[in-house]
């Protein structure tokens, strides 16, 4: 197959960085990547944003079963003769459109067991890609997701660091999330000016631990405790909710967690949310964020 360099001279592709587009063209890199999934013959992926086939060859050759949606109506052309015979074996099958528009209900009931995912995420649309995903986990077993540094760090960070936030908390309840190793921008075309990050996200199976309306409520928690960062947990509850709240009643609750009355939202763990969210549960159904 192609390298990645040899179909940008092929086509005369001028590639958009502007837009998101930047073509991952180093093949240790790529094999790295597909290697995180540990992909089996006839397991299912569904790729994200192929491109020119970056990862798209290399699942291929592991004997995958493969989806990929691709947005740029030029790339998918190139995709569809590049891998005809692919796609003729029906091994592989190209949707044309946006990620965040694709439901994952196509692929119920076709073959057997979840789906994995893979993909290089455009910088802009990142957080939506992961909701989208965390919205369709019931159908994904895990993740491996190339990204800019700065997002992956968010993922993983610990509480009391700057990265440490709501998106952190939405993602991590979840899936559990790892961070690989990171990428440098010569190994892109063209060149972002910032380093990526390779992540993988194993989303939770077995009972939720919440019900709908109490996750709700947790969410409703979290998005009151990073509203504003350097106010305390406590003085946001009782300023912050509708429904008044006793500066006592919060402390005695936080301290039953062991945590101080001057808790920062940034400080929490997620155990401490959920349980919180469930002390606190009449104080968030008119919570203002």
């Amino acid at each position: 197959m192609s390298t990645q360099i040899e179909l940008l001279k092929k086509y005369g592709l001028s590639v958009r960085g502007y837009a998101g587009q930047h073509i991952l063209v180093d093949p240790n890199m790529q094999r790295k990547i597909v290697d995180l999934l540990d992909l089996k013959a006839r397991e299912r992926v569904l790729e994200i944003g192929p491109g020119l086939g970056a990862l798209t060859g290399e699942i291929l050759r592991r004997g995958a079963k493969l989806w990929a949606v691709e947005k740029d109506k030029q790339f998918a052309a190139i995709l569809k003769k590049e891998y005809r015979d692919f796609i003729l074996s029906k091994r592989l099958s190209i949707f044309e459109g946006n990620f965040l528009e694709f439901d994952f209900q196509k692929l119920r009931g076709v073959g057997q067991g979840k789906i994995k995912v893979i993909g290089n995420l455009p910088y802009y649309i990142t957080a939506p890609i992961l909701f989208h995903l965390l919205d369709g986990r019931v159908l994904i077993s895990e993740a491996v997701l190339t990204m800019q540094k700065e997002v992956a760090d968010r993922l993983v960070a610990c509480p009391g660091s700057k990265d440490y936030g709501r998106l952190t908390l939405a993602v991590r309840y979840r899936a559990l999330v790892k961070h690989h190793f990171d990428i440098p921008p010569a190994c892109f075309t063209p060149k972002p000016e910032v380093f990526s990050s390779v992540v993988s996200l194993k989303f939770h199976t077995g009972p939720k631990l919440l019900k709908a309306d109490e996750e709700k409520r947790l969410f409703d928690l979290i998005r009151l405790a990073f509203s504003q960062r350097r106010k305390t947990l406590a003085h946001l509850l009782v300023h912050h909710s509708k429904v008044p709240v006793k500066r006592e009643e919060v402390a005695e609750r936080l301290e039953s967690l062991n945590l101080p009355p001057t808790v920062r939202g940034e400080e929490l763990l997620l155990k401490d949310y959920i349980v919180l969210a469930k002390e606190f549960h009449y104080c968030f159904s008119s919570v203002r964020a």
